[in-house]
């Protein structure tokens, strides 16, 4: 009986002994091989994913290019900033763009060409989302790239909006879309994987939508959305069930023996020598069957694999390495990679990381040049890494490549075509000279930085704009294209010559530049400058003015070189063209003054220091009050009243005339409100407004948040209109205005070259005969005779005749006489403030005129004073 226990529980222990065996390999086998093969697997899957991710970076690289081009066209920019209309070209390229959008910087669509075939996911306001807090200066200036899935499986949506930049200011966005078909990117030939393309969002909800389902993600270069595919645990773990499946197979037949034997022999055969040398063997085996299933899965891997002994000697490749270097298994081993592979094109920083790594056993990872069997060369991405060989313990090391050579040359192409649009983006495409971004970019990083002083010039044509509007735009262009030609013979090797304006340019001097090189230089450009150009044909007559700033002498550094050579440009071009400023201490001091103005204009506009005063219009006959023009005036907080020709000047220098404008506008408003609440009735009330002004909706709005009663606001536009504006927007801006109240008149008619058909193509209400045509009629018969035609296109028209400049009583008849409706002039009243108009009307008071002012009865009392 205790033979037999013994014997029993013998066997059971070794049947135990046997099952736990199997077991263990099983686990052994399937945890050592789970992480390799799970590892293997998904860098096989990044490393596509990373190519694929290039791929569709490139793409849309591409179509951002596109839109770059149109959004840095100045034309774009000057449309977008309300300065000028859309030339054709520009709207070609705009309307090449799939579903574009142009806003201006208020967010107002200023152009909008929708493409009926393409359909859009995006809602119309994600286009200029963000344009607010840019214009703000509260988001970076930055295009920005939306994605929405298409319809089908591959196919994608993509929304690029590009702020269009004018002097680091964001002048408007342009916003367009693109429709991609990337089954050729993100399919698979041969379905082992399918990528698609996640947003930020669903990467982040994958987990939740599919159970916990896993993903591999890369973010495409440079924008926020990835590509992914998702991790199929069941490719390595089928490979690893078959793996644990043999294991056990080649283990229950290995250990049945030993077993048997131990179970027969008794405990001293389980102690003897050879069951150590059989468990080795075992293990031995084992292991050489986890090896040579690792060498079948790098067998059928896609990417390149070589192994290479501590020489980097290749010992082994698998398919895809002859496929793609064309060198059979055969040519490769025993070679080193760079004896088989590397070339005189391959770049050597990569080789020396190479090198580098090995010498020191660790991973490296890189981009290197090959070369195939036929002399072709590729581009590969490189991983390499150590392996200890666990039968010998030898030093190995793999290398895994995946040719990228498709994504490189799409690189290389945009790599090609942003230095083509950056140099596009930094020269004038009119005459090739650097234009104002380049000029900046050499004065910052190399002028103003530097300790040798350097010496600049400002050039402006004269009478540019009479070749324009004579001859034609193709006319001003060729003469453009023949001043930079004379600057580029001109200027000195390493001088630089920019076009920084329609007829600006700038001279940066060489280091060796100075004032005396500076005025020969400016002196040799005016005489040729000034000599006819013959443009098919005719003759173009222009001229230069200059101005120059050195930092040699001291008065100025090398950063403030453009404005003050500006500044002496300015003096030059008001003391009569066509010469040469230098930069003195007296320009300097007035422009520390032009400064220290334009300082106390800002302030002034921030505290509503810019009120109106107000001149009375007198009706012809009755010599009722039948309005006010309103006068800019400026209350200085220190110097008291100021009249505009102390300051309008450099107000519309500093582009801040509108702004000016609105304050007037509502100040003039606000008195007629508080003039009528009084019930001091005045039937009109008048505004100087420019073409900027007319055309902004501003005004529209001031006009209606201020209740003046029955009082007419008329706007006022100079006679210039009727020769430059002549487009069918200004003309209709022009009826809606009209259609909300407003009155149309034209100021200083008769100071210009304003023709019948531009006065009949208005149509204003008022027209105002200029004080230059009223002041000689007391002395000059031809000047009535001039007076009375005018006044007769006027009434034969339907327009009414105001006459400015009455300065006597004989001036009031002869006008009179001359059938002229209304009269404006010291005669009557010189302008004045509020207050005094209050009582200017009161004077004139009279119930029996309906409550409207009368000089009539201002000199009837006078008369009963005396």
């Amino acid at each position: 009986m205790v033979r037999y226990g013994f014997t029993a529980r013998f066997l059971r222990l070794t049947v135990a002994g046997y099952l736990a065996s199997i077991v263990t390999v099983a686990a052994a086998v399937w945890f050592a091989s789970a992480p390799v093969l799970h590892d293997m697997q998904n860098g096989a899957k990044r490393v596509h994913l990373e190519t694929k991710a290039n791929v569709i970076a490139g793409l849309l690289d591409d179509v951002m290019a596109n839109g770059r081009a149109v959004s840095s066209d100045q034309n774009t920019i000057a449309f977008a900033s309300g300065e000028t209309g859309l030339e054709q070209d520009t709207k070609t390229r705009l309307s090449d763009l799939t579903n574009v959008r142009l806003f201006d910087s208020l967010g107002r669509v200023l152009f909008n060409r929708p493409t009926l075939s393409a359909g859009s996911p995006f809602l119309k306001v994600e286009g200029k989302e963000g344009l607010a807090e840019m214009v703000a200066g509260r988001r970076a200036l930055l295009p920005r790239v939306l994605y929405r899935p298409g319809d089908s499986k591959f196919e994608a949506h993509f929304q690029i909006s590009i702020p269009l930049l004018y002097e680091n200011a964001v002048a408007g966005l342009l916003v367009y879309e693109s429709h991609m078909d990337l089954t050729a990117v993100l399919s698979s030939a041969d379905d082992v994987l399918v990528t698609m393309l996640l947003t930020p969002f669903q990467k982040d909800q994958w987990a939740s939508w599919t159970n916990g389902g896993e993903i591999i993600d890369v973010q495409i270069p440079d924008h926020s959305f990835f590509v992914a595919a998702q991790t199929d645990r069941s490719v390595f773990e089928s490979i690893g069930l078959d793996l644990v499946l043999t294991a056990i197979s080649v283990a229950m037949v290995a250990l049945l023996l030993p077993f048997a034997l131990m179970a027969f022999s008794g405990m001293r055969a389980i102690v003897r020598p050879h069951k150590d040398l059989l468990e080795s063997q075992n293990l031995l085996a084992e292991k050489q069957g986890e090896l040579e299933e690792l060498a079948q899965i790098a067998e059928m891997a896609s990417e390149s694999v070589t192994v290479t002994d501590e020489n980097t000697r290749i010992i082994w490749v698998n398919r895809a390495f002859t496929t793609m270097t064309g060198f059979s298994v055969e040519e490769a081993v025993g070679q080193t990679p760079r004896q088989l592979l590397q070339g005189p094109e391959t770049n050597k920083e990569a080789r020396n990381e190479i090198r580098q790594a090995v010498q020191a056993r660790r991973p490296v990872q890189t981009e290197i040049i090959n070369y195939h069997k036929d002399g072709s060369r590729y581009w590969i991405k490189l991983s390499i890494a150590p392996l200890i060989s666990l039968r010998t313990g030898e030093l190995r090391f793999t290398a895994i490549a995946t040719d990228v050579t498709e994504a490189k040359e799409a690189q290389h192409t945009i790599s090609e075509a942003k230095r083509e649009t950056e140099h596009q983006a930094r020269h004038d495409p009119l005459t090739a000279l650097p234009n104002r971004r380049y000029l900046d970019e050499v004065l910052e990083s190399e002028v103003c930085n530097s300790a040798a002083a350097r010496t600049l010039i400002r050039v402006d044509l004269d009478h540019f704009k009479n070749v324009n509007d004579t001859l034609g735009h193709a006319a001003g262009d060729f003469v453009l294209v023949e001043v930079a030609n004379c600057l580029r013979r001109s200027i000195g090797p390493n001088d630089l010559a920019a076009r920084v304006g329609g007829d600006e340019f700038v001279i940066l001097l060489a280091v060796d530049g100075n004032t005396d090189k500076a005025k020969a230089l400016t002196e040799k450009l005016r005489v040729q400058l000034g000599t006819d150009m013959v443009f098919e044909g005719k003759t173009c007559r222009i001229g230069a003015s200059f101005g120059i700033a050195t930092a040699s002498e001291g008065l100025v550094g090398n950063e403030d070189l453009l404005k003050s050579a500006d500044a002496a440009l300015y003096v030059a071009k008001d003391t009569g063209r066509n010469t040469t400023t230098l930069y003195t201490p007296d320009v300097h001091h007035a422009v520390l003054a032009k400064r220290k103005l334009s300082s106390e204009i800002e302030q002034g506009i921030a505290r509503g220091e810019f009120i109106a005063f107000f001149q009375p219009q007198i009706d012809a006959l009755t010599e009722e009050l039948v309005g006010v023009e309103a006068l800019v005036r400026w209350w200085h907080p220190t110097r008291g009243i100021l009249p505009p020709n102390e300051f309008l000047k450099v107000a519309e220098q500093l582009r801040i005339l509108s702004d000016i404008d609105r304050q007037v506008f509502a100040y003039g408003l606000d008195c007629m409100r508080i003039l009528n609440e009084d019930g001091l009735r005045i039937p009109k009330i008048s505004f100087n407004v420019g073409m900027h002004q007319l055309m902004n909706p501003v005004i529209d709005y001031l006009a209606g948040q201020v209740k003046i009663g029955n009082t007419r606001v008329s706007l006022e536009v100079l006679e210039s209109v009727l020769i430059e504006e002549d487009a069918s927007g200004f003309q209709a801006r022009i009826s809606e205005l009209r259609d909300m109240g407003f009155t149309i008149e034209v100021d200083d008619f008769g100071s210009g070259h304003a023709s019948v058909v531009g006065l009949k193509a208005l149509n204003p209400d008022i027209m105002k005969l200029d004080r230059v045509l009223v002041a000689p009629v007391t002395e000059s018969a031809s000047a009535r005779t001039l007076i009375k035609s005018m006044v007769e296109i006027g009434k034969a028209l339907g327009i009414s005749v105001t006459a400015e400049g009455i300065e006597t009583a004989e001036h009031a008849a002869i006008m009179r006489d001359l059938g002229c409706d209304t009269f404006q002039g010291y005669y009557f009243a010189r302008p004045m403030d509020f207050d005094q108009l209050r009582e200017f009307i009161k004077d004139g008071y009279d119930t029996k005129l309906d409550g409207v002012a009368s000089i009539a009865v201002q000199r009837d009392r006078l008369g009963d004073i005396k």
